[in-house]
């Protein structure tokens, strides 16, 4: 598997000469059979020239958004110490964790070129492209954008840390192969089988390719091949062939039968009178502040916290710009005293429901953006502007007598229902995407819910009887308090 050198795994040329030949579906099929069932990249990481392919042992970066605005000296500086550390025939895979500007350029790619490296991976953007695909170099970046990655974001390790994309764990030494179906990460320890395994698939299914332009049906080929793994040339005559494969096939069977009992045997655990505890140890080290346990374990659950992270810090936004718009609408319902205190209800649990899911943002390793111009632009719903005022930029009436409103009461009521079914989506799609891999968003992010749902079927009650005069109940019973927020308030212990 080659030799470790200062933290670094060598190149294993032997390994990385059959994974050249070795389409990414064999690999993915035959690393399935290992158990390894979670080790490919979705589609937003493809080529773009179809007929490019990279293979070689991975050299994870990863890098952190720094809100704080490190120098660009700094910043530059540590690029380009990164850059002068990916050694030769390894792929630089980046995790730049949500940082929205582009690490490589055309200046980044010269220097990964000539050093030798075999590519480059980058869980975010890349730009100069046009500069790019003229050297031949292979790049697969999430995204392009011409902004830069100085002084946007820091250092947290390269070459020494594993990096998740999309849950999958890409670990220094990981074999990397990449083709015009997608990425596939070999793990280090099962590289050199799982090569092997890729030489034999590829002449098996060639000899069955064979056997069916020659003629044989599939399925004949299929069990021939695929299942029995014969060689034989293809001249011989099929007669013959089946003359040859009954005569053989007490002995296999025999043998396979042999093989299936010693696979069982070795699975059967040994009887124990005396259990032993030993502490549980994962991949982040002892003493090490810059990993958390808790993002760990959502990684090996194939969690793509990067994405979920960012779905939070949306759905958060979303929650402060709604309470800040509610604020106005509320005041717009005079003379419905009703109205206004069931929106005051929403107003002050949408409130709630920031406070509430703040902190798991940071738990995960985030961070609100420290602007409030940024953090409202980042609202994963659309603004809940009062109707009739140019999104918010128009004023109304006037003092004299022919003073007006810009909105009634059905106008106010259809926006505030809107706004909840926008939040029941947000909240059940974070939901789907925690459930029985994250308990503590999950369970955080179904208190919300549970109030968005409510709070939807208050202003379908609402409108129904105020624009269509028809009653449609939601169910509603006045809450202890003004804002109580049932579900999601983080009420002291005190607190009856």
């Amino acid at each position: 598997m080659g030799d470790v050198s200062n933290g670094q795994w060598s190149v294993d040329a032997e390994i990385v000469a059959k994974l050249r030949q070795a389409y990414t579906g064999a690999l993915t099929d035959i690393l399935d059979g290992l158990g390894y069932v979670k080790q490919s990249l979705s589609g937003d990481f493809l080529f773009e020239d179809p007929g490019m392919r990279m293979v070689g042992p991975a050299y994870p970066v990863e890098c952190v958004p720094n809100p704080l605005a490190v120098s660009h000296g700094k910043s530059a500086r540590g690029l380009f110490e990164m850059l002068s550390s990916v050694p030769v025939d390894h792929i630089a895979v980046v995790q730049m964790n949500g940082i929205d500007a582009s690490i490589f350029g055309d200046l980044s790619i010269t220097a990964l070129q000539a050093r030798g490296a075999a590519g480059a991976l980058i869980d975010g953007g890349a730009r100069d492209l046009h500069s790019v695909h003229k050297m031949g170099f292979p790049v697969i970046s999430r995204f392009v954008r011409p902004q830069g990655f100085i002084q946007r974001g820091d250092w947290v390790s390269w070459g020494k840390e594993p990096v998740h994309i999309e849950g999958v764990r890409i670990a220094p030494g990981d074999y990397l192969v990449a083709d015009a179906s997608g990425v596939v990460i070999v793990p280090r320890e099962v590289a050199a089988k799982v090569a092997d395994e890729a030489v034999e698939i590829a002449e098996k299914e060639e000899a069955l390719r064979d056997a069916v332009r020659s003629g044989m049906s599939p399925l004949e080929a299929f069990d021939r091949y695929l299942v029995n793994g014969e060689k034989r040339g293809l001249s011989a005559s099929p007669g013959a062939a089946r003359a040859e494969q009954s005569g053989c096939c007490g002995e296999r069977k025999a043998a396979q039968q042999a093989e299936r009992a010693e696979r069982a045997e070795a699975l059967t655990p040994a009887p124990t009178t005396d259990i032993v505890a030993r502490p549980y140890k994962g991949r982040v080290p002892e003493g090490d502040l810059t990993r958390r346990a808790g993002v760990e374990q959502l990684e090996e659950r194939g969690v793509d916290v990067v994405a979920l992270r960012e779905k939070l810090i949306d759905a958060a936004a979303a929650e402060f710009t709604t309470y800040y718009y509610y604020t106005v609408l509320r005041h717009f319902l005079a003379g419905k005293e009703d109205y206004k205190a069931i929106a005051e209800d929403a107003r002050l649990e949408d409130r709630s429901h920031f406070e509430l899911i703040t902190p798991r943002i940071f738990e995960l390793g985030g961070t609100i953006p420290f602007d409030i111009r940024d953090f409202a632009d980042r609202a994963g719903c659309p603004d809940a502007y009062l109707p009739n005022t140019n999104n918010g930029r128009m004023t109304w009436g006037s003092d004299g007598d022919d003073a007006t409103s810009p909105a009634n009461s059905v106008e106010i009521l259809t926006v505030l229902l809107e706004a909840e079914r926008c939040a029941v989506r947000s909240w059940w799609e974070i939901c789907d995407m925690t459930f029985g891999k994250d308990p503590r968003t999950y369970e955080l992010a179904m208190r919300i819910l549970n109030e968005e749902i409510e709070h939807e079927a208050w202003f379908i009650e609402l409108l129904s009887m105020e624009r269509d005069g028809v009653a449609r109940p939601s169910g509603h019973f006045k809450r202890g308090e003004i804002g109580d927020a049932p579900w999601s308030r983080n009420k002291p212990f005190s607190h009856p």
